[in-house]
């Protein structure tokens, strides 16, 4: 059996008293129209996700990252204990030396040293940072070349650790951990990115779904045109 197919809008002409509310999207006919997609849904999130896991494991070279730390030590008063002028001079110190450690003359000597064109190539590469209420201070150097990368945060603390004493005579800053060489790359992430994109195309496919249902105005069955005729339907017409 087959019902006669005509629009809403058709049907909203021909009824005067149709309620405010037939204009509410009805979610279980959304979800009844995602489930009719469903296939194409998980079409697309497979080939968005193989895309993006593959195309980060095989397109985008592997980032390289090595770390390495400085510790401002205060100073030891009579008593054998920590000197707490010094303590507090460390702690209005720490955020300058975030500062000084990434400017242009602590930079054009590392990248003299490690082989870059100029100081803007190694500030590129490197991130200074404080830990939360401490005396220490983190370069992190990330670049696609393992070895670059530790020669590079090691590289910058020396350096600032050598000009801090040579023209501001202070000698109370220590490299806590030296940058390490390692092979394990830190990042693109292929697993994340592959996930990501599975997203992608599952709200592609839903959206799409979602959108057919919403520009398709026809009549289907007797139930919808029961509720939007809003009068019962007394007889059908046959499939020829």
């Amino acid at each position: 059996m087959a019902y006669k197919r005509m629009s809403r809008n058709d049907a909203y002409m021909n009824v005067a008293n149709v309620e405010d509310d037939e204009d509410v999207i009805d979610l279980l006919e959304v979800a009844r129209a995602i489930l009719k997609h469903i296939k194409l849904i998980i079409f697309l999130c497979v080939v968005f996700g193989a895309t993006g896991f593959f195309g980060t494991k095989f397109l985008i070279a592997p980032k390289y990252t090595a770390s390495t730390s400085i510790y401002l030590t205060p100073q030891i008063n009579d008593t054998g204990s920590l000197d707490y002028n010094s303590q507090m001079a460390n702690s209005k110190l720490v955020t300058n030396v975030v500062n000084l450690m990434t400017q242009n003359n602590i930079m054009s000597e590392v990248a003299k040293d490690v082989g870059l064109e100029n100081a803007s190539s190694v500030k590129n590469c490197i991130t200074v940072s404080n830990e939360s209420d401490t005396e220490i201070v983190t370069v992190t150097a990330t670049t696609e070349d393992p070895k670059l990368s530790k020669d590079i945060a090691n590289g910058t603390v020396d350096t600032f650790i050598k000009t801090m004493q040579k023209n501001l005579n202070v000698r109370n800053i220590e490299i806590v951990d030296k940058a390490k060489l390692s092979y394990v790359p830190s990042g693109p992430n292929a697993k994340k990115n592959g996930v990501l994109a599975a997203a992608v195309g599952f709200v592609l496919g839903a959206g799409y779904a979602i959108l057919r249902y919403l520009l398709d105005n026809r009549l289907r069955n007797k139930e919808e045109a029961e509720k939007y005729l809003g009068i019962p339907v007394f007889c059908e017409i046959p499939e020829v």
